[in-house]
């Protein structure tokens, strides 16, 4: 089984070595996203990126990006008391690696679909992941850990068990090849190694 395992993949990574990396429209500017922070925490808004905070939005609710400030700091547009203008709808800032595109509802139901999709045998649930492969346009994918001081795994099989390949803090950049149910294969857009990350950690 593990020899077929390994076939597989030298097979996907054969298929793979031909694509380019894509280039992406900025991401996220002019979409709806959702504020998630693991500990359930508030987000602060600032008046200007590392600034005063000028309010607070819950975890869970949605926000318009207008744009993305050298990717990590998001433009919004926030009511609160401007020093200058007085009370009113004016620009603010978020720290862009509190949102998500996932609204948290469906988050919940991916983690919930995901309990009951592996088995719990690893080289079956590699098997149906690797099954589940589908090609795509390539695309850029900004990389967004559990923690804000934690990394994100690449690993030469679609599996929590599998091999590290390298290692990525939060807003570097991948490119994605191939879609599968609930992992990524990417490649590294800098030394052009694949592999594959969960979704979980992936922000478009």
């Amino acid at each position: 089984m593990t020899g077929k395992i390994i076939s597989l993949l030298l097979a996907v990574l054969m298929l793979t070595g031909a694509f380019a990396a894509a280039g992406a429209e900025t991401a996220g500017e002019g979409r709806t996203w959702y504020v998630y922070t693991e500990n359930g925490k508030p987000l602060n808004v600032r008046i200007l990126p590392e600034g005063e905070i000028v309010g607070k939005i819950a975890c869970g609710e949605q926000v318009q990006v207008v744009s993305v400030q050298n990717d990590t700091w998001a433009e919004i547009t926030f009511h609160y008391e401007h020093p200058e203008n007085g009370e009113g709808d004016w620009p603010a800032y978020v720290n862009r690696r509190y949102l998500t595109d996932i609204e948290p509802g469906e988050l919940q139901k991916l983690q919930e679909a995901e309990a009951v999709f592996f088995t719990g045998d690893p080289m079956t649930d590699i098997n149906k992941e690797f099954a589940s492969a589908q090609s795509v346009t390539p695309y850029e994918i900004s990389i967004r850990p559990a923690r804000v001081t934690g990394v994100v795994n690449m690993r030469w099989i679609p599996s929590e068990t599998g091999a590290i390949i390298a290692q990525y803090k939060a807003t570097e950049k991948l490119n994605v090849l191939k879609e599968l149910t609930y992992f990524l294969m990417v490649q590294d857009p800098d030394t052009g190694d694949v592999g594959y990350i969960h979704r979980r950690y992936a922000v478009k």
